[in-house]
């Protein structure tokens, strides 16, 4: 049998610089594979285009779906409510005219209930046009709109803000309801005792930070409140941060695209 044949000194030395050669040049051969992976893996214009249409058409089902739930919400509010108060209040201004020349002590009573039913229609009706958008959100703008509700809230709640942001009426809607939710889930859920609200807004883009000191540990489920912010705001091509480790606090980032009026 014929042996085999032992590399000599020079071929070890060749294979051993090769050898070296490679490893330092790795790093540096994949920034050549990058661009040309990229060029020919990323999507075409048209996919991206697609993927575009199929992203604003599931946010448009969801505006329409959050739209119908707002409407049955109203309907029922206005229902069972306001509604059921003023029939009330109709009949018993009917029992009291009858009563009026009979029984004039227990018509007085009845006036007396009529006119409380009244101040408690006029307490709901206020609350839901507020559940609709405020007449301060309309009048003057987003800024004050936040102070407004920064003090109705049960926080003691500091607002920091550009008070001649104006925006156009749809974001600031998005973004005043937005603001109400991450307000309310700090007392109902975070246990917390104050917050710090911060408007800021750049050259493109509107920036709402919502502090608070409760307890954290916020979650965000597919059916929950910080979801259906999420949804809000993607309409208008924005977007939520949340950072809510346990023991607090809790900070939501609401980031739209916009320009000022």
């Amino acid at each position: 049998m014929l042996g085999l044949s032992q590399p000599t000194p020079s071929a070890r030395l060749v294979g051993a610089v090769g050898l070296v050669v490679a490893f330092t040049s790795a790093p540096y051969a994949w920034r050549f594979v990058e661009p040309v992976a990229v060029r020919f893996l990323r999507p075409t214009p048209t996919m991206a285009l697609a993927d575009r249409v199929d992203e604003l058409t599931a946010q448009r089902a969801d505006a329409t779906v959050a739209q119908a739930a707002e409407i049955r919400r109203i309907e029922r509010d206005l229902h069972d409510g306001a509604q059921a108060r003023l029939v009330s209040l109709g009949l018993s201004l009917a029992t009291a005219e009858k009563l009026m020349e009979t029984d004039p002590a227990q018509a007085r009573a009845l006036m007396r209930e009529a006119r409380a039913g009244a101040t408690a229609s006029l307490t709901e009706l206020r609350d839901l046009v507020r559940g609709i958008n405020p007449p301060v959100l309309n009048d003057r703008g987003l800024v004050d709109a936040v102070r407004a509700l920064a003090l109705d809230s049960p926080l003691e709640a500091d607002v920091s803000a550009d008070l001649r942001l104006r925006l156009d009426p749809p974001i600031e809607s998005a973004l005043y309801f937005g603001v109400a939710e991450l307000l309310t889930n700090a007392v109902k859920h975070a246990s917390a005792t104050r917050a710090r609200i911060a408007i800021a807004r750049d050259a493109t883009t509107i920036v709402v930070d919502v502090e608070d000191d409760g307890r954290g540990g916020a979650a965000e489920r597919a059916d929950g409140g910080l979801a259906g912010l999420r949804r809000r705001l993607a309409v208008f091509d924005g977007s939520v941060e949340i950072t809510s480790p346990a023991g607090g606090p809790t900070r939501v980032r609401m980031m739209v695209p916009c320009e000022s009026l």
